[in-house]
This record gives structure tokens, C-alpha cells and sequence, in this order.
């Protein structure tokens, strides 16, 4: 594709169509870009020039047929309903043109897209990025930057289908992703596991917490652990319910397991204080790679006594970018206010890990390897 005559349509702005439009404004900035949402998210996404036109959902066949690249961004039951509607009658796409989604389920969604558009043009994909923020106002530009986008072709070996294929991976590698191929059925089992449980652990967890007649001391004493675990829990009802629906039979597979899972840890408990579970759980974070939206690339991770106190973390990182180094990943591991905290820094090579170690040894700042 020639980026400077192509038209991107994005169906649906919320978080991630409105994070897809501001990271191709950066990254492919030769690209227009056509957005389809209700009249007042049009009329916020032109002011805000986050697209370059807009147009309503009862035009989202002009849309489509008019477009290179399409992507659909609504929610999963939208994208089912549209597909259904364009089944006995479809866009006429252009010749060369691709119709994606970011569904978090695929196998529903790439059955009806290919019976939607049976000779090639329909590729799912689903970009493993997202926050517990929703709409418009939450797009981020460096969203899917090192985050996993999931591509999830035809099983058949058609050059058409190769040639989607290539161009979607090479659009979304240029928004800073990193692509992975997977079946549908295969993908959702895997979101199941890496997504939809943590979610449902994250809700069930601050559920169950809040109704505690000691929540107010709970909320008192809780900690980083406590607030890591309970930030899902914020999340929209109305944006999982259809996930949740669409992959409903691997989560009922899942759940009585991870269930039984709890069972053998209580087992664990009396016997060996639930050491064995500790020990599997370690040996998992040892040998996962970066926790950075994923556990696909490595970093070298460096650790930084932090002072709790105003100007302590610009203090930290300013001498860093003045050197060019680049921080991958950061993550403040525990604080407490007024005290000491510890401060995470991922790097992508050992050899800017030791840069970085030898700028904060001269600036005072006490830091070591993990």
C-alpha cells in the first residue's frame, strides 16, 4: 500500500478506534482517515482532529466501500450485527481493500466475516492493548506500542490471502505493535486464560472486598498489591458483557478448573504452608520475559531506591533521556507515603541497563540490577 493515497476507516471511536486514528496520525501520517461514530463523537473527533471526516453509523457502508483499510471498533455484539446485516448483501469493496476488527473474541467474528466476504478481504485481528478507561477522551497514541496484535487469517493458502495478511501485519507493526498469528478457537482459549479470568478475578476480588464490614479498614492498610489486583475492577459492564457472551464456553471450562486450582491451594496451605504454589508461580515470573503489555520481549531490569518526595521521579529519568537512554518499561514496586519507595526500570539491552546504572550512581541515586 502507498500510505499517501489510501483511506483508513474506523468504525466505532472509542478507546481503541480513537487510539488507532491518533497512533496513525503519527505513524502514517500520509494516510486519511474516515471515522464513523454517533454525531456528537464525529463532532468531538473533528474538533479534536483526531480524524479527517466523520460520518453516521447509517453510513457506514459509504464508509467501508469507500476505504482501503477498514477496521471495526465497535463492541463485539456491533460487529456481529453489522457482519449479519452485510451477509445476503455486502459492501462492494475496493479491489485491494481489507475489513479488520479488534473484537476480543474471533472465532463468531472471522466465521461470519469470511461468509460475508468469501473470496478474501476479511482478516480478524485483535489487539492485546486497552485500559479500564472507555471512550473517545481515553485514545492514546502509543497504545499498541510492544503490544500484541493478534492476526487471525483464513486457513487457506491463497495469494489473496497471504497478500492481507502482509498488509495488515505491516500497518499494525507500524503503530508500534508486534503481530502474532493464531487460529480463532486457538485465540480465544488463550484470552480466556491471559484477559477474560484476570478481569474476573479483578471484579470478583474488589466484589467480594467491598462487601467486607472492614472495608474501611482494608482500604486503609491496602497497599500496591491491593491496588494492582482491584484496577480491572473498574472496568465497563456494558464493554464485557458481550465479551464475556461471545467466549462463554471457554470461560465455563476455565473457571470450574481455576476453582479446583483454589481448592488445591487450600490443600497447599495446611501442608506445606502453600510453598509449592509459590515455588510454580516464581518459576513462571523468572522465566517470563517483560511484563510490558505482555511477556513477549526482554528487558534488563534495573531497581532504584525512590525518596518520596516532589521532583524525586523527574529527577530520576531526566538525566536518562538526556542521554538517549530509553526506558521500555517502569513501575513503581512499593511505596508508602513519606517513605521510601522502590522504582522499576526496563531496558532492551544489558549494555544501556549499565549505562543508565553508571549516569544514576553519579547523580547519588542508589540502583542495582534485579
Amino acid at each position: 500500500m502507498n500510505d499517501g493515497q489510501k483511506t483508513l476507516a474506523i468504525v466505532g471511536l472509542g478507546l481503541l478506534g480513537a487510539s488507532i486514528a491518533e497512533a496513525t496520525r503519527k505513524r502514517h501520517p500520509g494516510w486519511r482517515i474516515l471515522g464513523v461514530s454517533s454525531p456528537n463523537t464525529i463532532k468531538e473527533a473533528l474538533e479534536f482532529e483526531v480524524i479527517d471526516e466523520g460520518l453516521g453509523y447509517d453510513q457506514v457502508r459509504q464508509a467501508v466501500e469507500r476505504s482501503d483499510l477498514i477496521f471495526l471498533c465497535t463492541p463485539i455484539d456491533h460487529i456481529l450485527g453489522m457482519l449479519g446485516e452485510w451477509e445476503s448483501n455486502p459492501p462492494k469493496l475496493k479491489p485491494d481493500a481489507i475489513v479488520s476488527d479488534v473484537g476480543s473474541t474471533k472465532a463468531e467474528i472471522c466465521t461470519l466475516g469470511r461468509k460475508v466476504f468469501p473470496v478474501g478481504g476479511f482478516v480478524g485481528s485483535h489487539p492485546m492493548a486497552g485500559s479500564e478507561k472507555t471512550g473517545l477522551k481515553a485514545r492514546d497514541a502509543h497504545l499498541f506500542e510492544t503490544a500484541a496484535w493478534i492476526i487471525c487469517p483464513e486457513n487457506d493458502a491463497s495469494e489473496k490471502t497471504a497478500t492481507d495478511r502482509a498488509v495488515l501485519e505491516k500497518f499494525v507493526q507500524g503503530l508500534g505493535a508486534r503481530t502474532l498469528v493464531l487460529h480463532p478457537q486457538h485465540h480465544d482459549l488463550v484470552v480466556a486464560l491471559a484477559s477474560h479470568l484476570p478481569q474476573i478475578l479483578s471484579t470478583v476480588l474488589a466484589a467480594y472486598t467491598g462487601s467486607s464490614e472492614s472495608l474501611p479498614s482494608i482500604l486503609e492498610v491496602a497497599g500496591g498489591g491491593f491496588r494492582d489486583m482491584t484496577r480491572l475492577a473498574g472496568s465497563s459492564f456494558s464493554v464485557w458483557e458481550p465479551i464475556l457472551e461471545s467466549n462463554r464456553r471457554n470461560l465455563e471450562f476455565i473457571l470450574p478448573t481455576f476453582r479446583r486450582e483454589l481448592e488445591s491451594f487450600e490443600v497447599s496451605l495446611s501442608k506445606d504452608g502453600g510453598k509449592q504454589f509459590f515455588d510454580e508461580a516464581n518459576e513462571l515470573r523468572n522465566h517470563a520475559l517483560s511484563p510490558r503489555k505482555g511477556f513477549s520481549s526482554p528487558t534488563t531490569e534495573i531497581l532504584l531506591d525512590l525518596v518520596d518526595k516532589p521532583g524525586a521521579l523527574l529527577a530520576v529519568l531526566s538525566p536518562l533521556a538526556q542521554a538517549g537512554l530509553n526506558v521500555l518499561d517502569l513501575e513503581i514496586l512499593k511505596v508508602r507515603e513519606g517513605e521510601e519507595g522502590v522504582l522499576m526500570m526496563g531496558f532492551h539491552k544489558p549494555e544501556e541497563a549499565q549505562a543508565a546504572l553508571n549516569l544514576l550512581a553519579k547523580s547519588g541515586h542508589k540502583a542495582r540490577l534485579r
